[in-house]
């Protein structure tokens, strides 16, 4: 008997926002979500196209670049941990926070290049929706022996296409094995150019981990029309991410 179970849907806890736009940085959140892991969301950072003329001095740097995540009336916060990937002018930070309990919650982040903390207070308005986008709501696609393959959903930006793949597993030994190393690529988005079918393929960004109960891979294609292809070979899976048929 087969010990898949039907997927269960991740929550959108807030859509993706705008958290500063200022001079010639842009920074937001691709998204918050309650997943399988736990808390989960994407952090960019976009410099913006500079005028013509002299460059100006790059900005002093203030401290590191963290992302936490508090909640009213706690002493402690819970802090991401996070996976990098620069694109070009987009620095994306993938970020995991674990379960966090609900309550009055707060979204921190501190940047290299800004001297004060942006904060967003889970409960309060949303923001108008303009910039990046979901085209495609987050999903779990399977759960099979104790490995629950999920996405954050793909994250249109005016430049790319940006998505999170990971495994998670209930139990240490169901990622265990040579198939679940990073250097057999267990998970891997692929794309392909949807206005020309024999156009060669556009070549994407990744950022591979895998840990004691994870595999990830986040993908970063700069092309807003590209088609997203999902594979994961340990469980036998292939399927589009946007598109007609996608997730």
């Amino acid at each position: 008997m087969s010990d898949s179970t039907a997927p269960v849907d991740i929550e959108l806890v807030r859509p993706p926002e705008i958290l500063l736009a200022h001079d010639e940085i842009r920074v937001f959140h691709g998204g918050i979500l309650r997943t399988p892991a736990g808390l989960y969301t994407t952090i960019g950072m976009e410099t913006l196209a500079r005028p013509a003329g002299p460059r100006p001095p790059a900005p002093p740097l203030f401290g590191q670049y963290g992302v936490s995540v508090t909640r009213s009336g706690d002493r402690f916060a819970y802090s991401a941990l996070a996976t990098t990937l620069s694109a070009g002018p987009i620095r994306f930070t993938s970020c995991l926070f674990g379960h966090v309990p609900d309550g009055d919650l707060v979204l921190d982040v501190v940047l290299p290049t800004i001297p004060r903390r942006l904060v967003l207070r889970f409960d309060s308005d949303r923001h108008d929706g303009t910039g990046p986008a979901l085209i495609t709501p987050p999903a779990t696609v399977r759960t099979e022996g104790g490995v629950t393959l999920w996405h954050a959903g793909v994250l249109r930006t005016d430049t790319g296409l940006l998505t999170h793949v990971e495994a998670t597993a209930d139990d240490d030994r169901a990622l265990g094995g040579a198939k679940w190393d990073v250097e057999h690529e267990p998970l891997a988005v692929t794309y392909e150019d949807t206005n020309d079918a024999n156009a060669a393929a556009p070549q994407a960004r990744e950022a591979h981990q895998r840990g004691r109960d994870f595999v990830s891979v986040d993908s970063y294609v700069p092309a807003v029309g590209a088609r997203a292809t999902l594979s994961c070979p340990p469980m036998g899976i292939r399927r589009a991410m946007n598109g007609p048929s996608g997730a």
